[in-house]
C-alpha cells in the first residue's frame, strides 16, 4: 500500500472529526445562548403572541370600520386620533422615554419616581382636558370638533397616564400585556357586536365611547396591581419636589417628543386642512398597514428599552455595546422588512384584498409607507441609545430639525401632492432626524 493511500484516509477522517467538534461546538454554543436568554425569549413570545391577537383583530376591526364609514367618516376618525395623539403625548411629557432608565438608574427612589410622574401627567391631562373644551367652547373652531373627536381625544390622553414603564422595569411585560388584551378585546366586542347585530347603529360616536370605557378599564387594571407592589422608602422627599423636578428634566425630552409629532403627526391634520376628510380617510387606509407594523415593533423594543438603559451604565464596554446593538438592530430590521418587503411589491392586490374600491387609489401612497416601515426598525433603536445615554440636547435638536422640516415640507408638498405630499413630508423629515440620530450614536460608541 502506498504512502497515498495511508495518508488520505487519515486526512478524511481528521477533517470528519473537526467537521463534528465543530457542529457539536455550534449547537452547544446555541444551547447556551438560548438558556441564557430564556427569560427575554419567553417575554418576547408571550408579547408577539398577545399581540398578534391584538393586531390581528385590531387590523380586521381597523379594515371594517374604514369600509362602514367610507373615505369621509374613517377620516374624521383619523382626525381625531391624530389630535388624540398630540394630547396624549402631552400628558407622557417625554416620560415614556425616560422612566424606564430613571427607574433602573435609581432603584432606591422607585417609588417616589413613579408617584411623582403620576402626578405630573395627571396634572398636565387636567390642563390638556381644559384646553379642548375651551377650544371646543370658541364658536369659529367647533364645525369639526364634534363631541364625538373631544371623546376620542380624551380616550388618548388617559392611555398616557399607564404604568408601563414600571412594568417594563420590573419586567413584568407579560402581565401589561394582559391588560392590554383585555382592553383591546373589550373594545373589538363592543365594535363587533353592534356591527353584527344592529349595523345602522354603527357611528363615529360608538367609536369613540367604546375607546373611553376601555382605557378607563385599561387604567384600573394596571393600577390597582401595580401600587400594591411598590415600595416606599421612609427617606422619600415630598411628591410635589419629586413631580416638579421630573418635568424640569424632562422638559427638553418633551419638546422633542412634540416635534416628533411634527415629523408623524402634523402630515394628516394638514392633509384634512388642505384635501378634506376623505383624502385623509386614504391615507388612514394606507396607514393602517404601516401601524401593523410599527406596533409589532414597538412590542419588540420594549425589551430592548430596559436592555439599552443597562449597556449604557457607565460600567459597560464598548465591545457589549456594539454586540446588543447590531443583534438588536438585526432583529428589529428583519421583522419590518417582513412586512415592508410585500408591501412595496403587492400594495393594489393588499388593498384590494381588504379594503372597498374606493381605496385602491392610495397603492402609491402603500407603496412609500412600506420604505418608511423599514427605516421606522433602525429609528427606534437609535433613539433608544441616544435618550439612554443621555444625550437628551443631542436628541432634542436632531427631532426639533426633523420637525421643522417637515412643516416645511407638508405646506409646500401637501397641496400639489395631496396624500403623496403627506408620505414624503414623512419620510423625508424623519429620515433626516434618523440618520442624524445614528451619527450621534456611532460617535458617542467611539468615545466610550
Amino acid at each position: 500500500m502506498s504512502i497515498k493511500d495511508n495518508i488520505l484516509p487519515r486526512i478524511s477522517i481528521e477533517v470528519t472529526e473537526k467537521i463534528i467538534h465543530i457542529k457539536n461546538g455550534f449547537y452547544t454554543h446555541l444551547r447556551n445562548l438560548i438558556l441564557s436568554q430564556k427569560d427575554r425569549i419567553r417575554t418576547l413570545s408571550v408579547l408577539v403572541l398577545v399581540n398578534f391577537v391584538i393586531m390581528g383583530f385590531g387590523f380586521l376591526t381597523r379594515v371594517k370600520i374604514a369600509n362602514m364609514l367610507g373615505k369621509e367618516g374613517f377620516g374624521m376618525l383619523a382626525y381625531g386620533l391624530a389630535l388624540g395623539t398630540f394630547g396624549g403625548v402631552a400628558v407622557r411629557f417625554g416620560m415614556d422615554r425616560t422612566l424606564v432608565r430613571d427607574l433602573i438608574h435609581h432603584r432606591d427612589r422607585f417609588g417616589e419616581l413613579v408617584a411623582g410622574s403620576v402626578l405630573l401627567r395627571g396634572a398636565i391631562f387636567f390642563f390638556v382636558l381644559f384646553g379642548i373644551l375651551f377650544w371646543k367652547a370658541l364658536p369659529n373652531y367647533n364645525n369639526n370638533l364634534s363631541w364625538a373627536i373631544i371623546t376620542i381625544f380624551i380616550a388618548r390622553c388617559l392611555l398616557s397616564l399607564d404604568l408601563q414603564s414600571v412594568y417594563d422595569t420590573w419586567q413584568k411585560m407579560e402581565r401589561h400585556a394582559m391588560y392590554n388584551l383585555v382592553q383591546r378585546c373589550l373594545y373589538f366586542a363592543i365594535i363587533w357586536t353592534v356591527v353584527i347585530i344592529s349595523p345602522e347603529k354603527f357611528s363615529i360616536n360608538l367609536i369613540a365611547a367604546a375607546l373611553l370605557v376601555t382605557a378607563f378599564l385599561y387604567l384600573i387594571m394596571q393600577h390597582q396591581w401595580a401600587w400594591r407592589q411598590i415600595i416606599f422608602n421612609k427617606t422619600t422627599k415630598s411628591v410635589m419636589k419629586t413631580a416638579l423636578s421630573m418635568g424640569s428634566q424632562n422638559f427638553i425630552i418633551f419638546l422633542a417628543a412634540l416635534g416628533g409629532l411634527f415629523i408623524g403627526s402634523l402630515n394628516q391634520l394638514v392633509l384634512k386642512h388642505f384635501c378634506g376628510a376623505a383624502e385623509l380617510g386614504g391615507y388612514a387606509a394606507a396607514w393602517t398597514i404601516t401601524s401593523l407594523a410599527m406596533a409589532l415593533l414597538s412590542q419588540v423594543s420594549r425589551i430592548g428599552l430596559p436592555a439599552i438603559a443597562r449597556v449604557t451604565r457607565q460600567d459597560t464596554g464598548r465591545a457589549e455595546r456594539i454586540y446588543f446593538l447590531f443583534t438588536y438592530s438585526a432583529v428589529m430590521f428583519m421583522m419590518a422588512a417582513s412586512i415592508g418587503i410585500p408591501v412595496f411589491f403587492f400594495p393594489e392586490l393588499i388593498l384590494r384584498t381588504i379594503f372597498s374600491p374606493e381605496y385602491i387609489s392610495v397603492a402609491g401612497i402603500m407603496r412609500i409607507m412600506s420604505i418608511y416601515i423599514i427605516i421606522y426598525s433602525i429609528a427606534i433603536v437609535s433613539s433608544q441609545y441616544v435618550v439612554a445615554a443621555r444625550m437628551e440636547r443631542l436628541y432634542f435638536f436632531n427631532v426639533i430639525l426633523g420637525g421643522c422640516l417637515s412643516v416645511i415640507l407638508c405646506y409646500i408638498l401637501i397641496p400639489k401632492f395631496f396624500g403623496l405630499g403627506a408620505v414624503f413630508s414623512l419620510l423625508i423629515a424623519h429620515g433626516l432626524t434618523i440618520a442624524l440620530n445614528l451619527i450621534g450614536m456611532i460617535k458617542h460608541l467611539k468615545a466610550c
